[in-house]
């Protein structure tokens, strides 16, 4: 990464009005604009088109090449640099595919939620111990990591068992084998595709661009950091442990294909009963092996066998190594595969007769109570065994804190999203399939995608109306000085504490899921669609078209649409609402392409809504996105907040761009020239990798942070509890030794305060409604830097300990980021 970040010398400086404009004869300040998410461009940053590229200076001005890049405006101010790391998650091509990984990233994201922190128990204040001694994998973190590492094997064998309905049963059997008179053995085939599926999705997940720096063998570095690395403490393993990352996929892998040959096999399936015998326990052996190696790697103390850290805590405290590297690299992948094969084989001995008894494949229709119920449990164990927050020394304690529904509820959306992807696939082609029977539908998917589709749309209907109840209230109450408050300033009063609405979604999904498991038990299956009564259908959609309505009228006020053009795009949208509520009263609909348009019942709207439509935008948007960079820097939105994150609790998320990102600012920071002024100014998510790379830089000459917008502690010190705490903003302000300013807006949902006094200014006012964007605009912005620069002076003149003497820290090693 220096390689490519090296600065490089700029034309003389020379002196213009602006933000950050020096005011005497003495060298300006390097302004470093980082920005946040979405990749925005350099020239944007810089105000000024067009930007000039300072690290490789003879290629055109391209920053959709995967790559770190730093920039510099023209002559004018030749010291203002922006910092452009978007393309890490937006410039390639194949990230549009990401899309498919979304349930295994929020499973990951998860783990990161926990409130157990990693020095083994709740997060708390800053302690004088906690940069002396490398925290100890305690207890209770111990358990929170495997109960979180089970759950994301959960969410693989759900997708896995969406690929095998589909592959295997819908288009197998029901369409080839059932409708097409093929051979009974096809349904063997279906198996190895749907393999070939799971083989090409962990293919997905490994792709990331050219590490910068050698590569190393991940098998060598076989630690498990979770626990006990952090961003205060140990911070260099968070960038560099591929060994667990590997570790981990070898073992989802082994547990999906284990997963597929158990189903395949199961004692009800058709074909020669050895051979289907021989499968299963080879199919139950690889899932107990992944089980058993999984608790082994996630209680163990994280070393790996042998190993002795000096520094680390007592032996004690460490408990028992890791299991050997060979032992997950080689047990669990052959039983996978000779138990994937054996499923295959036995299949040849499907006869007609068996066929003709059996309108899909047995196994696979029971799998998803199992599954549902199994993912529930677990996520209810996280809940129970986390513990609760213990505030820093001196802070009064949250009322009704709900930040501990995080992580449990964050695996319930990775499930269920997981499930609707699958879904909204699987009844799409059932009917396209189903089209080619002559009489009746002769692929069917069953009533579980129903059921789902209804429960997701009831789930939205109430989110979207508590959550516009509540901005209403805020909006019409009055607050202190007598006015009410602008619709912006309501709306950021709801993302203040945000673990409200991860607990509302997770209570009404553990609600509707703990009724749907109740009632399939109780009648032996899950009762027809149809049977859902219709004050509650009428109120649900219903629900759903004034949440619409209000929605637009809130778009066309906030981009100021003119009068004529809002009124007939209101009339369009009453339009659509009207023929939708004529198709259901009527029961009169048109098929296209096999979906009912209007839907002419509850199930099939609700199916449209929240199964079939958000299936179709999501393959939409990876079509586009594979065209066109624009389009991925939308996507990339996402990427860039959830692959934050290294993948320690579920491998097949999304590459993490930190190890690069970090460590390529960290360097930076570290080239900084003695006595140079460097302000590092971030915004939103750049907040956040700046504040991350000032904690493990040395830099050798004093250096201030300028973040707006910044995500720090309104939404990472909410979601993230255990890492982004009192106990690393403290760091960062020590480290900084107080050269740190914040700016933030009322009106901004996304960014706020850091709640110390010396480093948040007052909430900025905000009369052009910039929201988000645009910090640099703002006259306090210039002031914030003009401080930070006199500051910079004033500890280079009077030089204080820096940071190694201050709290004993080591000088950063390099350390070679490595595919994670």
């Amino acid at each position: 990464m220096r390689g490519i970040l090296a600065p490089v010398d700029a034309e003389p400086p020379v002196d213009a009005p602006g933000p950050a404009a020096a005011h005497d004869d003495r060298d300006p300040p390097v302004e470093l604009r980082v920005h946040g998410v979405a990749g925005t461009p350099p020239e944007l940053m810089l105000q000024l088109v067009p930007a000039v590229r300072t690290d490789r200076a003879e290629q055109p001005p391209d920053d959709d090449d995967g790559a770190i890049t730093e920039w510099r405006q023209p002559p004018a101010r030749p010291q203002l640099r922006a910092w452009s790391w978007g393309s890490l998650t937006s410039g390639r091509w194949y990230q549009a595919f990401y899309l498919v990984l979304l349930p295994f990233m929020l499973a990951n994201l998860a783990g990161w939620a926990l409130l157990a922190s990693p020095d083994g128990g709740p997060p708390t204040g800053t302690g004088d111990h906690a940069d002396r001694e490398r925290p100890a994998r305690g207890v209770r973190i111990r358990w929170c990591v495997l109960l979180v590492r089970l759950a994301a094997l959960l969410v693989t064998t759900i997708f896995a068992f969406w690929t095998q309905l589909v592959v295997a049963d819908l288009v197998t059997y029901q369409w080839l084998v059932r409708h097409a008179g093929w051979p009974g053995w096809t349904v063997g085939a279906g198996f190895a595709v749907t393999a070939g599926v799971l083989l090409a999705v962990v293919w997905l997940s490994r792709i990331r661009t050219r590490p910068t720096r050698r590569h190393v063998d991940p098998w060598a570095v076989w630690t498990d950091p979770a626990g006990r690395a952090s961003l205060h403490h140990d911070q260099p393993p968070m960038w560099n442990s591929p060994g667990i990352n590997v570790g981990l996929r070898r073992l989802h892998l082994s547990a999906a294909l284990g997963a597929v040959a158990l189903a395949g096999c199961w004692p009800s399936a058709g074909g020669w009963t050895t051979w289907r015998t021989a499968g299963l326990w080879c199919a139950v052996a690889t899932l107990a092996a992944v089980a058993v190696l999984t608790c082994w790697i996630s209680l163990a103390d994280g070393e790996a066998p042998g190993s002795a850290d000096p520094a680390g805590p007592p032996r004690a405290l460490r408990g028992h190594g890791l299991p050997p590297a060979a032992l997950v690299r080689h047990g669990t992948w052959p039983p996978a595969a000779a138990a994937l094969a054996l499923a295959a084989v036995a299949t040849g001995g499907v006869d007609t007769a068996w066929v003709g008894a059996h309108p899909f494949l047995p196994a696979l229709r029971g799998s998803a109570l199992w599954l549902s119920l199994a993912v529930l449990v677990v996520a209810a164990l996280v809940g129970v065994v986390q513990g609760r927050v213990v505030p820093a020394p001196g802070t009064p304690p949250r009322r009704r804190d709900l930040r501990r529904a995080n992580a449990p509820s964050i695996l319930l959306l990775a499930a269920a999203i997981g499930a609707a992807l699958g879904a909204g696939i699987a009844e799409q082609v059932a009917r396209l399939a189903g089209s080619t029977c002559s009489v009746g539908p002769c692929v069917v998917v069953g009533d579980t995608v129903g059921w789902m589709a209804i429960v997701f749309t009831s789930i939205l209907a109430a989110v979207g109306l508590v959550v516009a109840l509540c901005w209403l209230a805020l909006r019409l109450v009055p607050r202190a000085d007598g006015r009410r408050p602008p619709a912006a300033v309501a709306l950021r009063s709801l993302t203040v504490r945000g673990s409200w609405l991860t607990a509302l979604l997770g209570a009404l999904g553990s609600l509707a899921t703990v009724a749907g498991i109740a009632v399939a038990l109780a009648r032996g299956g899950l009762p027809p669609v149809s049977a859902v009564p219709v004050a509650v259908s009428a109120t649900v959609v219903g629900t759903l078209i004034l949440l619409t309505l209000g929605l637009l009228a809130a778009a066309l006020r906030h981009r100021h649409v003119r009068t004529p053009v809002a009124i007939g795009v209101a009339v369009a949208v009453v339009a659509v609402a009207a023929v939708v509520v004529w198709a259901l009263r009527s029961g009169r609909s048109w098929q296209v392409l096999g979906v009912p348009l209007p839907p002419s019942t509850f199930a099939e709207f609700s199916l449209v809504v929240a199964i079939l439509l958000p299936t179709a935008l999501v393959l939409r948007r990876m079509y586009a996105a594979v065209r066109s960079v624009a389009a991925r820097r939308g996507v990339g939105v996402l990427w860039d907040v959830g692959t934050f994150w290294p993948r320690w609790f579920h491998p097949l998320a999304p590459p993490t761009y930190s190890d690069r990102a970090v460590t390529g600012l960290t360097d930076r920071i570290e080239d900084v020239e003695p006595g140079e002024v460097f302000v590092v100014a971030a915004h939103s998510q750049g907040s956040v990798i700046a504040g991350t790379a000032l904690l493990a830089a040395n830099p050798r000459t004093p250096v201030a942070l300028l973040t707006f917008g910044s995500p720090w502690h309104h939404l990472y010190g909410e979601f993230f509890p255990g890492y982004f705490d009192t106990g690393a903003t403290a760091a960062l302000v020590d480290t900084l030794d107080r050269r740190w300013r914040n700016l933030y807006r009322d009106t901004d949902p996304i960014g706020g305060p850091v709640h110390d006094p010396a480093v948040d200014a007052s909430a900025l006012a905000d009369p052009h409604l910039r929201i988000h964007s645009d910090y640099w605009l703002e006259p306090e912005y210039g002031v914030a830097v003009a401080r930070l620069e006199r500051a910079i002076r004033s500890a280079v003149q009077h030089p204080t300990p820096g940071p190694s003497e201050r709290t004993g820290r080591p000088a950063r090693e390099q350390t070679t980021p490595t595919t994670r």
